[in-house]
């Protein structure tokens, strides 16, 4: 095999994460074990791309950087360990290892692949073609899994209370809800790029079989998720046309994206997430309307002795419950632990979940599932702002970039692409199971290494290596 086709084969990878992810749900079921199918063909992906990251640092100097950061990683992994071995009691090794190796997948993946699409642009590879190809795979395998299991009355329930929502065959609710979030952009995208006329709006039919499969899920984010896609399409079509951009394909997707909007809308109250959300109002306890009667109960009235006002309509507390479902209080609870722990540990961070005390039987120690605080109470000041750098860095890199090109680069491909970039980064911040999961931070990984090494944000070299002789 040469060395392009095993180039290739990295980046291909991100089309077969469906079939691993149904794999992983019947491993789940067929075998209890921590070590499902998922976590060995992944931690093998991540591996396979390190050894190619090693074995280029030969010869590239931006391999050795990346080479550098990785070994500053692991020191600080290992600080951790030896901090809080000591502090916490009990300390459970196992988990503690298990939610490292999640947070730097995203790390690894996201250099690891940024060399890998260095090598294929530097033998003139269509890298963004590709990967918006890989992209549309995964999203149709996913849609069309979604059907077959609602038709065959074989999909996993999302819930398992008073909410009404489906996972097809994918275990992990939160996290599948999140990678159709971002791949949906691109779906969006192969839609876009093969309509010039809105009598032809045939392409838009795999971006609809994955939205009806975010509906099916009844969360926030697969609803929130389609309307921002939608939204971007129609108000980018809008001022492309203000751009005097006045295409047939953009006056074609202008009235597809309104019309798709416009449907969405109106089939808004019979979609599970309208049902959740009454019901997660009505368990906040939220009374939009006149205080409720109570009958046998002598009530002071307005102006009487012992009268209190009952509040109405929604308060800043259940506000924020609605949003992020109680995560806000374990976060609360987080940032106690962590202002009164030692500075060792406000330095360095506190490992997985805080200073946690020996659970109950049946349960676990928990995280907050808002990403970015995982990051920051887990690896502390120190080991947050390392884990941010590359992060910050190539993004910002990128962002000034498109902000200095917004005349040539205000297309569908840079909006959608940087739609499902920011879909990512919001619900990693607002949902998490993003940067703190491998089968999502693939894909935003991807997005991001793909959009720098595109725009010729870190060195490219022309000269072919020894590898290809």
């Amino acid at each position: 095999m040469n060395y392009k086709k095993i180039l290739l084969l990295l980046v291909a990878f991100l089309m077969l994460q469906p079939i691993i992810d149904i794999l992983t749900t019947a491993s789940i079921f067929l075998v209890d074990t921590n070590l499902t199918v998922g976590v060995l063909i992944r931690a093998a992906y991540m591996l396979a791309l390190l050894a190619f990251l090693l074995w280029v640092a030969r010869k590239s100097k931006i391999s050795r950087i990346f080479t550098v950061y990785l070994i500053g990683l692991a020191v600080l992994i290992g600080i951790n360990i030896v901090i809080n071995y000591q502090v916490k009691d009990p300390y459970y090794l196992f988990q503690e290892l298990k939610f490292f190796n999640k947070v730097i997948y995203f790390h690894i993946v996201l250099l690891g692949l940024m060399v890998v699409y260095k090598e294929l642009k530097a033998r003139n590879f269509d890298i963004s073609t590709k990967t918006t190809k890989y992209f549309w795979i995964s999203g149709m395998v996913i849609g069309i899994i979604f059907i077959i299991a609602q038709l065959t009355g074989t999909s996993l329930s999302n819930y398992s209370y008073n909410k009404t929502g489906f996972t097809g065959w994918f275990y992990a609710g939160n996290e599948i809800g999140a990678i159709m979030a971002i791949i949906l952009p691109i779906m969006a995208l192969y839609g876009v790029e093969k309509t010039d006329s809105w009598k032809k709006p045939w392409a838009w039919i795999p971006f609809l079989l994955l939205s009806i499969g975010m509906l099916a899920l009844g969360t926030k984010v697969g609803y929130g998720g389609i309307l921002i896609v939608l939204l971007s399409v129609f108000i980018g079509s809008l001022i492309m046309l203000m751009m005097k951009k006045r295409t047939p394909t953009v006056r074609a997707n202008l009235l597809v994206s309104f019309t798709l909007t416009a449907l969405l809308i109106i089939v808004t109250p019979f979609t599970p997430v309208f049902g959740n959300m009454f019901a997660h109002i009505e368990n906040l306890g939220i009374n939009f309307g006149e205080p409720a009667e109570r009958p046998g109960d002598e009530v002071p009235q307005e102006g009487e002795e012992g009268y209190v006002e009952e509040p109405t309509g929604i308060t800043n507390e259940q506000m924020q419950n609605l949003v992020f479902s109680s995560r806000e209080v374990y976060a609360e609870h987080m940032q106690d632990d962590f202002n009164s722990s030692p500075l060792v540990q406000q330095l360095f961070g506190m490992g997985f979940a805080g200073n946690y005390e020996e659970p109950q039987p049946g349960k676990a120690p928990t995280m907050i599932e808002m990403d970015f605080h995982d990051w920051f109470y887990s690896f502390g000041w120190i080991g947050f702002l390392y884990l941010m750098l590359p992060f910050v860095w190539f993004a910002g890199k990128y962002l000034i970039h498109f902000v200095r090109n917004l005349k040539t680069h205000f297309t569908y491909f840079y909006i959608l692409y940087g739609v499902a970039f920011l879909l990512g980064v919001g619900i990693a911040y607002t949902a998490g199971h993003v940067l703190t999961a491998p089968a999502v931070s693939i894909y935003l990984a991807a997005i991001l290494a793909m959009l720098t090494v595109k725009e010729n944000l870190i060195p490219i070299n022309n000269t072919q290596s020894a590898s290809d002789s």
